[in-house]
């Protein structure tokens, strides 16, 4: 073998080598590229299917937040239904099937303890038929299952694709269905009933976030069973007091009525029984002043002085009798005020000039205070003298000596307003509601030293409501007395 068959032979060797070479080396990187490529399509595959489950997750949460959202605004519409009765039996009627329907449930039952016996019954059924109904109440009246129902604050979930629960499979058999949510109904804190709800159907099944809408309407229920009672005991409380105060006003009407005609007859028999004595006394009278006079014949001193004494006695039943007939005829409307307009002040100096006597012998100060302007009043003058005959008279009797009278008067709008004060002893607290009562004397020494009948106060208020004023007395003992009175201006 020639030198240059030698060259030729190695540069086919060579070239063969090489040729080995590239094509192992290219069949190496198209076999990495085969791999590459493949673990980018796994890898595709593999964020594609967290996709469509992230994306799957996301479509079940938001159809839970859509049933959610739907059942809120359902819960908030029957809340304003709920919230305006006050019957228990229409408030477990607004409960219907649309209304459960769009809570996201087939089935509903709501159970109720008796008042009486204890006892679960049914208030409200979908869902159930009659008889399955009245299974489940005996069912859960017959044992202790109720009570897992009624635990305050405790949900039950039954859910084939959650936990087991304690006696899961005996209350899908009570209830006829494998997907079920209870919540226990609670009223002035104490658990009374439970509402359920849930699905026949295996694919709608109830979940923990349905527990929270249904809290809700048994709060919503609670409430308004509350509300209910107390409802029903206010309007109970409210007809109970209704008749009470009706069959008390018959009984004042029959006693007002009683007191009327009582009222008359004692009216009737003081005005027939003064009439009487008029006669006798005048009498009485007539033949003391004849003997004083000495018309039959000489007197002695000491039977003149008897006689002073009849005629002085016999004048104070005269002023008794007066009074009461004046009283009786101005409650039975006999007597009609003689209204003119008269001078404040020429009365008021008639009155003082009568008493001015007494006013001396006690040495009393009588002051008058006029603040009206015109000093002008329209009433019955020979009245309202007898007014104030009676309130200054009783001013000067209880006043001590060196003591002070003040008559005071003042025009407001509507009315001219009088008022008598001394610095008298006073009225004790406990008499000043009956110082205008007839008969009626106070019960302090000095009061029981002066003579009096008990009308003169009684007499002077029918005269001020028979001018359509009203009269009140101030007082405090040690410190004196403020007799005031209104009388119309117009």
């Amino acid at each position: 073998m020639t030198a240059y068959t030698t060259i030729i032979l190695t540069f086919l060797t060579g070239s063969a080598f090489l040729l080995y070479i590239f094509e192992k080396n290219k069949r190496a990187n198209l076999e990495e590229k085969s791999r590459n490529l493949q673990d980018t399509i796994n890898q595709l595959d593999e964020q594609a299917r967290m996709i469509i489950k992230t994306d799957l997750a996301l479509n079940k949460v938001q159809e839970e937040l859509d049933k959610k959202i739907t059942g809120l605004y359902t819960l908030h519409q029957l809340g304003e239904k709920i919230n305006s009765t006050f019957n228990v039996d229409d408030l477990f009627g607004l409960l219907k099937p649309p209304l459960v329907s769009k809570l996201g449930f087939t089935k509903a039952l709501i159970m109720i303890k008796d008042n009486k016996t204890g006892a679960i019954i049914t208030k409200t059924s979908m869902g159930y038929s009659q008889d399955e109904t009245k299974t489940i109440e005996k069912t859960l009246n017959r044992g202790s299952l109720a009570l897992s129902l009624l635990k305050k604050g405790k949900f039950l979930l039954v859910n084939r694709d959650l936990k087991k629960i304690e006696h899961e499979e005996v209350f899908s058999e009570i209830f006829k269905s494998d997907s079920f949510l209870t919540v226990p109904i609670v009223a002035k804190d104490e658990s009374i009933g439970f509402i359920l709800m849930g699905n026949a159907s295996a694919y709608s099944k109830v979940t923990e976030g349905d527990a929270e809408l249904l809290s809700v309407l048994a709060s919503q229920i609670g409430t308004a069973i509350e509300n209910t009672g107390l409802y029903t005991e206010l309007y109970n409380s409210h007809q109970d007091l209704e008749r009470r105060v009706k069959e008390r006003t018959m009984e004042l009407a029959r006693l007002n009525e009683k007191l009327t005609r009582l009222n008359k007859v004692k009216s009737d028999f003081v005005s027939a029984v003064s009439h009487e004595l008029r006669t006798p006394l005048t009498s009485i009278k007539g033949y003391a002043s004849i003997l004083m006079a000495g018309k039959l014949g000489d007197v002695l001193p000491a039977q003149k002085e008897r006689l002073q004494k009849i005629d002085k006695h016999s004048n104070s039943l005269v002023r008794l009798v007066n009074n009461l007939l004046d009283i009786s005829r101005i409650e039975s409307g006999k007597v009609q005020m003689n209204i003119k307009e008269i001078s404040i002040k020429e009365m008021l100096d008639s009155v003082v000039d009568l008493i001015a006597p007494q006013i001396k012998e006690k040495n009393i100060t009588i002051k008058i205070d006029i603040k009206t302007s015109p000093e002008k009043i329209k009433a019955d003058a020979n009245q309202l003298e007898r007014v104030f005959i009676n309130l200054v008279g009783n001013a000067v009797k209880f006043t001590p000596e060196k003591g002070k009278i003040t008559i005071s008067c003042k025009a407001n709008k509507d009315y001219v307003e009088f008022s008598v004060e001394d610095t008298g002893i006073g009225i004790p607290k406990n008499d000043v509601g009956q110082v205008f009562e007839e008969f009626f004397r106070s019960d302090n020494a000095l009061d029981q030293k002066v003579k009096g009948t008990g009308l003169g106060l009684s007499l002077v208020k029918k005269i001020i409501e028979a001018h359509k004023g009203r009269i009140w007395v101030e007082s405090e003992l040690d410190k004196g007395t403020q007799f005031r009175f209104t009388i119309p201006s117009y």
